[in-house]
């Protein structure tokens, strides 16, 4: 029988969240070659701070293509990642924003709320578009402590960024700003105790949760909401790239703008975001794991302007 042959790899390709398209091995002190992570298995924490006292890993030999195909991508995207930032710190617009979001999540329907929301998409406008704004000012504004409220101010934060470094003209930011702020409102309408839920959902509660779309884009119209750029970001921002998102499955460019741009950022908020059962990536990592995983999934176009956006 033919022995398999290993080869050594960089392990620095390794973060956590992250998952592979081919097994990792390690050597044993008696030399024999154990699986350490199978394919398709997401590194933990745990497994990272083995890796670290590890000094190579390997992979099958006739799995090397696939491996050399992945770490050709992670060497693209070090470089375009070397020059991100860091700094997470709360602000009076964000406390603002926050007890305006807490009011609208709690009587969705009610259109004075939403008026304030509106009010609170001005302000960040007012922000970004200010002479002195930075990425780094960003940053001071967003949470990182997940719940939908701050999760719908930190995605319109992202999205009215980078429509802004895209060179959308005031009026087309604010309509972003309002729909990626109320992306999330059909949320409002779905049982708290799926909303709240600590750990991985069933498949009736993934069910429930996949309708906040449709619920969001009906609250829309009973609020009087008519520009459709805002009511596509909001019943559309699960759409996936290769067709597979929801609700209506659509393909590429057939996902309205709005509904990308919120897409990238809402991925990106989830992943540096504490939750009670994980902890929150960095910048780097939640972006280097949707360069190299998410790619049928998010506007590559998109990611790599906020990639650029955050430099």
């Amino acid at each position: 029988m033919k022995s398999t042959k290993y080869l050594a790899i960089d392990k620095n390709i390794i973060t956590k969240g992250i998952s592979l398209d081919f097994s990792i091995f390690t050597l044993s002190s008696d030399k024999q070659m154990n699986c350490f992570k199978e394919n398709g298995v997401c590194f933990t924490s745990n497994d990272k701070v083995i890796i670290d006292s590890i000094n190579v890993l390997y992979v099958e030999e006739q799995q090397h293509e696939e491996y050399k195909k992945f770490y050709q991508t992670f060497l693209n995207t070090q470089d375009e990642l070397k020059n991100i930032k860091l700094d997470n710190k709360p602000s009076v617009i964000y406390e603002h924003a926050s007890n305006v979001l807490n009011d609208l999540f709690s009587n969705p329907e009610t259109l004075s709320n939403y008026d304030s929301s509106k009010e609170v998409v001005n302000e960040m406008i007012e922000t970004i578009l200010s002479d002195n704004f930075t990425i780094k000012s960003l940053m001071d504004i967003a949470t990182h402590d997940y719940y939908t409220h701050t999760h719908s101010i930190n995605v319109s934060i992202y999205a009215l960024s980078l429509g802004s470094y895209m060179g959308m003209q005031p009026e087309t930011l604010s309509e972003l700003g309002e729909s990626a702020l109320l992306h999330d409102l059909g949320k409002s309408k779905i049982d708290s105790a799926i909303i709240t839920k600590n750990g991985a959902l069933t498949d009736r509660e993934f069910h429930e949760i996949k309708k906040h779309p449709e619920l969001g884009y009906r609250l829309g119209l009973k609020l009087g909401i008519k520009n459709n750029n805002v009511l596509d970001g909001i019943r559309h921002h699960h759409e996936k790239m290769d067709g597979t998102g929801y609700p209506s499955k659509l393909k590429g460019t057939q996902i309205p703008l709005f509904a990308r741009i919120i897409g990238v950022c809402d991925i990106f908020d989830a992943l540096t975001s504490r939750r009670t059962y994980k902890e929150a990536m960095t910048t780097f990592d939640a972006i280097k794991l949707m360069k190299l995983k998410m790619n049928n999934h998010v506007d590559v176009k998109l990611l790599d302007k906020m990639i650029r956006m955050f430099q």
